[in-house]
């Protein structure tokens, strides 16, 4: 970004110079100004030369999605959702964020006779890259809109997807949907959502998302870490987590006391004076 040529295995904008590059636009000193650093063709290609010299592209500069302060480059989701199986295309796109600026979200195509979910997906994608570069949204399309030339492109993407991005809202379903969808319409201050719809398509973000946990926690009286709400970021999702982790307690509860019915009172107090 400020001009200074970058060693090997550097990432930053590709730049090109040599008798087969213009030498410059006529007439139009602000697009000279804007497209040469020291006499080098700024290309608009993201990437970086390996040790060997090899250059690897990983973007165009103008699709980098800023969620946040975090930059992240489209085209690496690309490539770790087309090596899931199930998965024939896959594009993924910015949509804009009240509160992040930009989120991310990711439109994919399924192989023929597969059938998977969009939470299957993300799980997929968690245990190969960076949570942050996780998309908040997954949808599953028949066809990915493409440009004139027939290329998919990433700009535009959200309007055009608006419709699956959008869904009718599903209704809680039961008590613990309830609770939650109440703490995300108090902690976002919105009404009208689903069960399934994301916490941060919704505008929540890390801080909101902590605040969600700890009502959570106190409500429930249950320990749940604060980074749940990225990788379960709905109610249900928050709310089947609630579920297990208080079958779990309750049924660790049943079997310290199965085990105490053997024990001798003096060998219980033992215990207990033990554990304070």
């Amino acid at each position: 970004a400020a001009g200074n040529l970058l060693a090997q295995g550097q990432t930053g904008e590709v730049v090109i110079c040599g008798a087969s590059v213009t030498s410059g636009y006529v007439n139009n000193d602000e697009a000279n100004r804007c497209a040469f650093t020291d006499g080098w063709f700024r290309t608009g290609d993201q990437g970086y030369l390996d040790a060997d010299s090899y250059l690897f592209l990983t973007g165009r500069l103008k699709e980098i999605i800023n969620r946040g302060g975090e930059k992240i480059s489209p085209r690496e989701i690309d490539d770790v959702l087309m090596t899931h199986p199930a998965i024939a295309q896959a594009v993924a796109f910015a949509v804009p964020h009240a509160q992040l600026g930009e989120d991310l979200a990711a439109a994919v195509i399924l192989k023929d006779s597969v059938n998977i979910s969009e939470r299957e997906i993300r799980e997929f994608l968690f245990n190969r890259i960076a949570d942050f570069k996780v998309p908040s949204q997954i949808v599953i399309v028949d066809m990915i809109p493409k440009g004139p030339t027939g290329k998919l492109q990433r700009i535009g993407l959200a309007e055009k997807l608006a419709g699956h991005l959008k869904k009718s809202p599903i209704a809680p379903r039961n008590e613990t949907e309830r609770i939650v969808a109440g703490i995300f319409a108090e902690v976002l201050n919105i009404k009208n959502f689903g069960v399934e719809d994301n916490f941060f398509a919704l505008g929540g973000d890390s801080l909101t998302g902590v605040q969600v946990a700890s009502r959570m926690q106190a409500i429930f009286d249950i320990e749940l870490p604060n980074v749940l709400i990225f990788r379960k970021p709905s109610v249900a999702q928050l709310a089947d987590e609630i579920t297990a982790v208080m079958e779990s307690t309750d049924k660790l509860s049943m079997e310290i006391l199965q085990e105490m019915e053997n024990l001798s009172l003096e060998e219980i107090q033992k215990l207990l004076a033990a554990t304070d």
